[in-house]
């Protein structure tokens, strides 16, 4: 079921944003991209669950809106993330000090 999800997703970000660990570049590129393609996913459900509640009726109507501006608010936080990508490859080619 969906709450069962949604809490496995509510305890991966916990433990991610608790982890005080700084990953290596190349690690830090595969996190950004899968917080790019979450947040994605995110926005994706929050899209579907506003146009369910939709269907639903009237008084679901405000709810449902503010589902949509979840959406559209977590869909640019991801685009804005992405932009991240170019700076990690150009970080990435460049010589390391060992």
């Amino acid at each position: 079921p969906a709450t069962v999800v949604s809490a496995h997703l509510r305890g991966c970000a916990a433990e991610l944003a608790e982890d005080r660990t700084v990953p290596e570049l190349d690690d830090l590129t595969v996190v950004v991209e899968d917080l790019v393609a979450g947040q994605q996913q995110v926005a994706r459900a929050l899209t579907r669950l506003a146009g369910q509640l939709g269907a639903r009726g009237a008084d679901l109507t405000a709810l449902a809106e503010v589902l949509h501006a979840a959406a559209a608010a977590t869909g640019h936080a991801a685009d804005a993330l992405a932009e991240a990508r170019p700076v990690l490859d150009i970080v990435n080619q460049e010589p390391r000090n060992i």
